[in-house]
């Protein structure tokens, strides 16, 4: 059997709602990770119920050997990317978004944009054919990448850290990092756990002053890790979040304090068990960061000092960059329109995205995870969730390509975009940090799978 033929049947079984067939058609190793309740309901449901019935698919590209199409449903298209084993079975399925070649005006001529690639290897010149591509936007401004592979360490700096000020970023530039940071408080969370202050299956009401007992669906509570997988059944912001008073709408965090973040759960209603969907849920990550804060009796800014910075020496990863570094701090820019963006400032929900962070400490990061510098690092990369497609573990995401697990998370605030992926058995791993709000991640993933399979 070839992809297109796969991709024949498995299009039939799909119109036919013989979605349990289509689980049969996935390798064993992916049956061993994903339930076949999983597979169903996201065909069912995710697919069927809003896009309707496949029409037509078209073939895009082989790359690797991994076949990519465009599927066209009665409502809507999607890409989808398969791989198959020997004996003809489904080893990767991703469903992605179609992304559609955007039209530059005014392209940069890519000459003049700064860079310190030497372009001396395979891998060099690879690099800046997708960081070229990617900085041809007038709209986009610079890139800081970094790529781990075993003992050897590579960093790449392309545009500027101010629009038309002609100066490269380098290994000290500061970006916001967006909710990589989720990351860092699933470290902080995993501590916790490993000190017996806290269980994963917890309720979080034992970790909540007040009754709340409308957190909890039919007798069945949100967990803490429910939270940290993003199955608590909570939305992804509080509704009310930009009606309140003061809300910013180019600092949509500021002023969105604790209190209200009690208040409105001391309202919410669930209207199904929590662990049954999952739902990416900033809102959760900010409980999470209180319920932290409480069970120390200590700020997350003391508590990311203690378990994570100071230890690795990440001099430069900080909620609140100090007057003695604002210098470093890059500009922002929205990839739309091209103007300044500004910072965002976290506030409550600053355990969901709020650090900012340098290539370096990134890379030290990177690193640690790794080579599971502590048990609280390896006990956050333990799945705790599979869906169609991915699972997660405590914050971080797994995904298998071919026959690899990617661990990765990415991150976005108003003006900035990150990255940040590693693949233990091969001691390999990759950041990517830009002062645009245009995405990174496919770039980033390029990267890195070419880089453990490309030539040096």
């Amino acid at each position: 059997m070839n992809p297109e033929q796969m991709i024949s049947q498995l299009a039939g079984f799909y119109n036919h709602d013989q979605f349990s067939e289509i689980y049969l058609l996935h390798a064993d190793e992916f049956k061993q990770h994903v339930a076949e309740k999983t597979v169903m309901d996201f065909y069912k449901y995710d697919l069927k119920r809003g896009l309707g019935e496949i029409i037509s698919w078209e073939f895009l590209e082989t790359e690797q050997e991994v076949s990519a199409y465009l599927i066209n449903f009665k409502y809507g298209e999607l890409s989808l990317k398969i791989t198959l084993t020997a004996d003809n079975l489904l080893a990767l399925v991703n469903w992605e978004p179609v992304h559609e070649e955007e039209e530059i005006l005014n392209s940069r001529d890519p000459l003049t944009i700064l860079s310190t690639n030497l372009l001396e290897t395979p891998l060099q010149r690879f690099v800046d054919q997708l960081a070229i591509k990617y900085l041809q936007d007038p709209n986009n401004r610079s890139l800081s990448i970094g790529l781990i592979h075993g003992t050897h360490t590579e960093k790449f700096f392309y545009g500027e850290i101010q629009q038309e000020n002609g100066t490269l970023p380098d290994s000290h530039s500061l970006y916001e990092i967006g909710s990589v940071s989720k990351t860092f408080t699933a470290i902080i969370l995993a501590h916790a756990i490993n000190q017996g202050k806290i269980k994963l299956n917890d309720d979080i009401r034992k970790y909540l002053s007040g009754g709340y007992q409308n957190l909890q669906f039919e007798g069945t509570p949100i967990r803490v890790i429910d939270l940290c997988n993003h199955t608590s059944g909570l939305p992804g912001l509080p509704e009310n979040f930009e009606d309140h008073k003061g809300y910013e709408e180019n600092n949509p965090y500021l002023n969105y304090s604790k209190e209200m973040i009690v208040e409105y759960l001391e309202g919410f209603v669930l209207d199904e068990p929590p662990g049954t969907r999952a739902e990416y849920s900033n809102l959760g990550f900010a409980i999470l960061g209180m319920i932290l804060e409480d069970l120390y009796q200590l700020p997350l800014k003391k508590l990311l000092e203690e378990v994570i910075t100071v230890p690795l020496g990440m001099k430069n990863t900080t909620y609140e960059v100090p007057a003695s570094h604002q210098d470093s701090f890059v500009a922002g820019y929205d990839h739309e329109s091209g103007e300044a963006a500004g910072y965002w400032d976290l506030g409550a929900f600053k355990a969901a995205g709020g650090l900012k962070s340098d290539l370096d400490d990134m890379l030290i990061y990177l690193r640690a995870n790794i080579n599971d510098y502590t048990k609280d690092f390896s006990l956050t990369h333990h799945q705790t969730d599979v869906q169609a497609g991915y699972g997660r573990g405590l914050a971080w995401v797994t995904q298998f390509f071919n026959d690899d697990t990617i661990i990765w998370h990415n991150g976005g605030t108003a003006g900035f975009r990150s990255y940040c992926a590693f693949i233990k058995e091969k001691q390999a791993g990759l950041v990517v940090l830009s002062n645009s709000s245009k995405d990174v991640d496919d770039m980033a993933l390029e990267i890195l799978l070419y880089s453990m399979e490309g030539p040096g």
